[in-house]
């Protein structure tokens, strides 16, 4: 796993912006910063993270100077993240939190007990335990998961709690 700190360790405000352009999916091109193609000001974006609007730009050039990190901020898309609006568009959410956040096959093990109940998932969205302490595990389903396959997917190896909103 690439390691984004070690680009900004020195620089606190500046690693929390380049953590926000992540995770809101805002790319960074031609020494500029975007949201799906449309330009976003550096005085907005250091308003919402209060920091000044020159630390966006330092953010921004020390992403444009590295390859490694030009390659990963160009190419990012904004998500659109239905957790917040699961019960507005009658969809189900299950909210995973995993015993180790970096185990594997735990996505695996959920999506097959939510689809053999025949229940289409339409969005599952991890956070990424580089950048989140207890990072979990959304899956937004077409309907509501009944009780009992709730209680299998508390069961699958690596689940430390469920949480059905």
């Amino acid at each position: 796993m690439w390691e984004i700190r070690k680009h900004f360790e020195d620089y606190s405000a500046r690693q929390r912006t380049a953590k926000f352009f992540l995770e809101t999916g805002l790319s960074v091109k031609e020494g500029e910063v975007y949201c799906n193609g449309v330009e976003m000001s550096p005085s907005r974006i250091g308003r919402v993270l209060d920091v000044d609007r020159r630390t966006v730009g330092a953010t921004v050039k020390t992403i444009e100077d590295s390859e490694e990190l030009s390659k990963i901020f160009s190419e990012l898309k904004a998500t659109a993240f239905f957790k917040e609006v699961a019960r507005d568009i009658d969809a189900g959410l299950i909210e995973i939190i995993p015993e180790d956040p970096h185990g594997v096959g735990i996505l695996a093990q959920v999506a097959t007990k939510i689809a053999d109940i025949g229940i289409s998932i339409r969005q599952c969205i991890t956070e990424d335990p580089e950048f989140t302490e207890e990072a979990k595990l959304y899956v937004i389903t077409e309907s509501s998961v009944p009780a009992e396959v709730v209680e299998d997917i508390k069961e699958v190896e690596g689940v430390e709690s469920v949480v059905v909103y």
